[in-house]
């Protein structure tokens, strides 16, 4: 049996090291951004790693960064995530919620379906710009261009001010419903 077959993987040890030592970076970066499951949510009511905080922990720092799921989970709980000799719960403060606020969105929204040149065409071409490119960026960071991540990470910041200033458009006249984002692909220009 060769050393390559042996190791189970093409082009020997140094190989395979190399590409679990990329991966291991990629998904350290992941979780760093709270994109994934960070350490904060390593396990709700599980106690911490008894040698620290495991290697994401750093994303912890501030209480706002939680990963997605978990705010999403704070707000169905009604209380914020907190974490209390060791483990987590939703025993935090109380998140008010307030009806009123919640955005009245269009069903199906689809930009084609607006009215060439208007305002509301527009708004929405913007945001459906804004997502196409920031999924090619993302498409390149993992195509091997990892340091376009922050560009990306700019680019998401656009996309949640296009998608913002399309809730202030109403769908119709009179209508109670607001415009939403389409996510759909922009053609090239």
């Amino acid at each position: 049996m060769t050393s390559t077959e042996q190791d189970g993987a093409v082009g020997g040890p140094d190989r395979r090291t190399a590409l679990q030592l990329a991966a291991t970076a990629a998904v350290s970066g992941v979780l760093a951004t709270g994109a994934g499951v960070p350490s904060s949510a390593s396990a709700v009511a599980e106690p911490a790693a008894p040698e620290g905080p495991p290697p994401a922990a750093q994303a912890e720092a501030a209480a706002d960064e939680l990963a997605h799921y978990y705010r999403f989970w704070e707000i169905v709980q009604g209380r914020r995530l907190v974490k209390t000799h060791g483990y987590w719960s939703f025993d935090g403060p109380e998140i008010p919620f307030d009806q009123r606020e919640v955005y009245r969105l269009v069903e199906n929204p689809d930009t084609q379906r607006l009215a060439e040149g208007s305002a509301a065409r527009e708004a929405s071409e913007r945001c459906d710009r804004a997502y196409t490119e920031m999924l090619r960026t993302l498409n390149r960071v993992f195509d091997g261009h990892p340091q376009e991540l922050r560009r990306a990470q700019r680019q998401m910041e656009v996309l949640g001010k296009q998608a913002r200033a399309l809730t202030r458009i109403p769908s119709a006249p009179g209508a109670k419903t607001v415009l939403a984002p389409a996510f759909q692909l922009a053609e090239d220009d």
